[in-house]
């Protein structure tokens, strides 16, 4: 085996599918933030079960409607990097200026932001959508609307993720992409409409 080659070698999660180091290490971060977060909140769930189950509906599905709230949020602030890089690759906005600020210019700053925290923000999303399910099955599933939309949405949500990993290595031949979308629309459904 040559030198150059062990010098070389990658280590730990995500290691073959993200070759940024600081990318790697920042999603390996909020990965473990997330996983966190869930654990928490399943703890907590645990020992406060009696008084969750006795509270008033009403008051309990508020409670995990916040939860699904914040998630819409973060979702919708991780999706922004589709349109902010569609505006990007357009040839209108060159020229374009609001004082001495070029709207290009402007949009490449924060191209770079939304690129940066894409995904700890979905991660992130991700995590609070599963307390979001997990608090709203605790008390019983219904065949309703908004049960079945909200399951349908989150059954899209994990190949949505698997795809977001392919990306790295561009394998992932625009799923991500066609999920993302598909996704919006699904979460848009159950967030508004249920």
């Amino acid at each position: 085996m040559k030198q150059g080659s062990l010098s070389q070698r990658k280590y730990g999660l995500f290691a073959n599918l993200i070759a940024n180091p600081k990318e790697r290490r920042r999603i390996n971060l909020f990965l473990m933030i997330t996983i966190g977060l869930i654990l928490v909140e399943v703890l907590f769930v645990y020992f406060n079960r009696q008084q969750l189950m006795t509270q008033d509906f009403r008051h309990y599905k508020g409670t995990f409607k916040q939860f699904g709230s914040i998630a819409q949020i973060g979702f919708y602030t991780a999706l922004s990097i589709y349109p902010v890089f569609l505006l990007l690759k357009s040839k209108q906005i060159k020229g374009i200026k609001w004082g001495t600020i070029e709207l290009k210019t402007g949009l490449q700053f924060i191209g770079k932001l939304v690129r940066i925290w894409h995904v700890p923000i979905a991660l992130l999303s991700t995590g609070i959508v599963f307390l979001h399910v997990y608090m709203a099955i605790l008390r019983g599933f219904k065949l309703d609307f908004t049960y079945i939309s909200g399951i349908v949405t989150v059954l899209v949500l994990l190949p949505l993720m698997y795809m977001g990993l392919m990306r790295f290595k561009r394998k992932d031949r625009n799923w991500h992409f066609k999920l993302a979308i598909t996704f919006l629309i699904l979460f848009f459904i159950h967030a508004n409409f249920s």
